[in-house]
């Protein structure tokens, strides 16, 4: 598929997101949610424009056996479950909607360098797709450079710490923990990934005893 479609497909789904967003908080005065879509829309074009082009077709569509078939449905539902339940809180509810401006500037940090680090390395790992699959059909190999100097699954780990710090900054001490069953569930596609890598990959084995953690130095 041409990139340009892509472009198009992410506008139209950060427009929906936008209508989504609105409807349910019943305002538009949500200053932080529109910055962390600005956020992600601005990444999201940049990398679509470093990205090998075969890689956005596989992460579109992905082919061969998928070890988690419906992870990107669950992380999606987990996703918009977290962005709904902040909006309700934020604009409706008001139960926990008491995270201090001054925190929602800060998380503002981590939070663009864990979207800025995922796609960092979607485009150092061609091989990055959607689905936790071998890639024969695309010549698979080792990848060792960018941020797999120092970690194995990078990917997951800047995941986990934009959607962590994501309900920060939308305000909603609730959104904060809707965050962490997306964490413990690409923890989850971790293990899955790394399983099977480790069995079928030649040179993975190698390279874990190389780069020793998956997702933070010193830790895990």
């Amino acid at each position: 598929m041409n990139p340009r479609n892509y472009v198009v497909i992410s506008i139209l789904i950060y427009a929906v997101q936008v209508v989504v967003v609105r409807l349910i908080a019943g305002t538009w005065n949500l200053p932080f949610f529109w910055a962390a879509m600005l956020v992600q829309v601005v990444l999201g074009f940049w990398a679509t424009a470093k990205l090998d082009p075969e890689l956005l077709d596989e992460r579109f569509k992905p082919k061969g056996k998928d070890e988690d078939p419906y992870g990107s449905a669950i992380l999606t539902v987990f996703f918009v479950l977290q962005l709904a339940i902040a909006a309700l809180d934020v604009g409706r509810l008001h139960i926990a909607d008491t995270v201090p401006i001054a925190l929602q500037i800060i998380a503002m940090v981590p939070f663009t360098l864990g979207w800025a680090g995922f796609l960092w390395s979607m485009i150092v790992n061609k091989f990055f797709s959607s689905a936790i699959r071998l890639q024969p059909d695309r010549g698979q190999e080792v990848i060792s450079s960018g941020p797999y100097k120092w970690v194995r699954h990078p990917g997951y780990a800047f995941a986990s710490l934009a959607f962590f710090f994501e309900g920060f900054v939308l305000g909603s001490w609730l959104s904060v923990l809707a965050s962490l069953p997306i964490i413990i569930y690409l923890a989850y596609r971790t293990m899955l990934e790394e399983r099977l890598l480790s069995g079928d990959l030649a040179g993975y084995k190698d390279y874990s005893e190389s780069v020793r953690y998956r997702w933070l130095p010193g830790v895990w």
